[in-house]
């Protein structure tokens, strides 16, 4: 696994894209605040650049370098039971192209060894979007990946090939007084294709 994460991590550094497996599901990767490469992204996925994507964070720690975070405890507390993506407005630093232009972008903090590793050497925020072409199934695991994902991204890890994706992130919104909406919680088992479609493209 070590040397997965180097050969990623130096990806990441030179402004490329990787195909990796999150506490999720597999993602396309590169380096939130390097706008060619988060333009890169939409380009592999063929997505609207009106839809924002998701940052991986190795802690609230790191979040905290690129919004405001308050409420510290609760946010920790709530990622530890579960995948959660929390939106916070005004962010800083991060690539406009992350959030299109909304002031407002979604941050997870992974309750995995390899992603908390990858980001922990890597040292910043890490795009992470599903890893389809924009408007197709999401895959669930690796094999189901299409080829021309495959080929166009810079890296693809060597690493959790064999796992199964069964849930997506809980959705938070926090606002400016630190308070919590929820916008979507779905375990997700044996969900239907029309149902991934509305949540992930």
């Amino acid at each position: 696994m070590n040397n997965e994460i180097t050969n990623a991590v130096d990806v990441l550094k030179s402004g490329g894209i990787i195909l990796y497996p999150t506490d999720t599901i597999w993602g396309i990767g590169c380096d939130a605040c390097c706008d060619t490469a988060v333009k890169k992204v939409f380009e592999i996925k063929r997505r609207d650049h009106s839809k924002p994507l998701i940052c991986l964070a190795s802690s609230f720690e790191m979040v905290g370098e690129y919004v405001e975070v308050s409420n510290l405890k609760k946010l920790k507390s709530i990622s530890e039971k579960s995948p959660t993506t929390f939106i916070f407005n005004n962010p800083i630093k991060i690539s406009k192209y992350v959030s299109s232009n909304s002031y407002s972008v979604g941050f997870r903090v992974p309750n995995d060894n390899f992603c908390s590793e990858l980001l922990n050497k890597f040292g910043r925020p890490i795009v992470s979007t599903s890893a389809n072409i924009s408007g197709f199934d999401i895959p669930l695991e690796f094999n189901l990946i299409s080829s021309e994902i495959k080929s166009k991204v810079d890296y693809v890890v060597n690493h959790g090939k064999n796992k199964r994706s069964y849930s997506a992130s809980t959705i938070l919104k926090i606002d400016e007084k630190g308070l919590i909406t929820k916008l979507r919680w779905e375990l997700i088992k044996k969900l239907s294709k029309k149902f991934w479609k509305k949540i992930f493209l």
